[in-house]
């Protein structure tokens, strides 16, 4: 019952209205029914589309194959209307997708368990996944001591480097560490419209001078790092807080965040408050 064709998205309301309608049934990145987050994905140049609609025109069914120079390959992106799994339709995507003659990753900002059993079948490895957590700040913050002598700067051009080298001082030693300079860093963050300099926190310690630190955007808890002399003293709990404090003065009723699966930081945010809301996955051929 479904009709497909290699066409461009011109209908995006219909590619946003699947999305939503996934999103709401599986979880996950918040942004991913988002349309100019799926423009970026879906309408990038040198993207390949393809879509199943039924016998009245509705989308049932999306998938996107673009180019990503960054892993020499390019990345495949499928929607299925949880209307109609378990039907193939999305094992019918995915062959599509893999279809490639260069490597391919596949993407889903929605991992789903029979998702996973299918990615499995095909031989897919997964290589990332962030599980996608949200706070409600509407019945206050939670708690967080801060460890003795502590003191915090905000965000500023002047404080930027700083936070840069205890971001890389956390981070470093994690697999994928991109190993950007301060400037390719701190434009990541400020060219984002979402930033908000006043809710990032750069926290130091008396023993240890500049010592951990949290970046926010708009609804976003956007990163946490703790220099490692300075863990298990409660400081990323009490840099979290801090900012969801300021979040929600200026009215934020909630926050966002993802953390790495194998992140032991998860219990933490579990403990501030956070819920899990679905996961993001990243699989690639064995």
């Amino acid at each position: 019952m479904v009709t497909w064709t290699p066409l461009p998205f011109d209908d995006e309301d219909a590619l946003v209205s699947l999305a939503a309608r996934c999103l709401a049934a599986d979880g996950g990145l918040p942004l991913a029914a988002d349309p100019a987050f799926l423009r970026r994905r879906w309408g990038a140049p040198g993207t390949s589309t393809i879509q199943g609609r039924d016998h009245d025109g509705r989308l049932l069914a999306a998938g996107a194959v673009r180019p990503t120079p960054a892993t020499g390959g390019v990345t495949f992106c499928g929607l299925v209307d949880p209307d109609v799994r378990g039907r193939g339709i999305g094992s019918h995507l995915l062959t599509w997708g893999l279809a490639q003659d260069q490597p391919v990753t596949v993407e889903t900002e929605s991992l789903t368990g029979p998702a996973e059993e299918l990615f499995a079948a095909r031989g897919l490895r997964q290589v990332f996944a962030e599980d996608v957590m949200r706070i409600d700040l509407a019945d206050g913050v939670p708690d967080a001591s801060w460890p003795a002598g502590a003191q915090l700067a905000a965000w500023s051009e002047t404080h930027a480097p700083r936070f840069h080298d205890v971001y890389t001082a956390a981070f470093r030693d994690r697999p994928g560490f991109p190993g950007w300079t301060a400037d390719e860093w701190t434009a990541d963050l400020t060219e984002d419209d979402d930033f908000r300099p006043q809710w990032s926190v750069l926290a130091t310690l008396p023993d240890l001078g500049d010592a951990g630190f949290v970046t926010a955007a708009v609804d976003w808890i956007v990163q946490v790092g703790v220099a490692p002399a300075a863990r298990g003293r409660g400081l990323g709990g009490a840099l979290v807080a801090e900012a969801l404090r300021r979040m929600r003065a200026d009215g934020a009723t909630h926050a966002w965040l993802d953390v790495n699966v194998d992140n032991p930081a998860v219990r933490l945010y579990r403990k501030l408050g956070f819920e899990h809301r679905g996961r993001r996955a990243r699989y690639r051929l064995s």
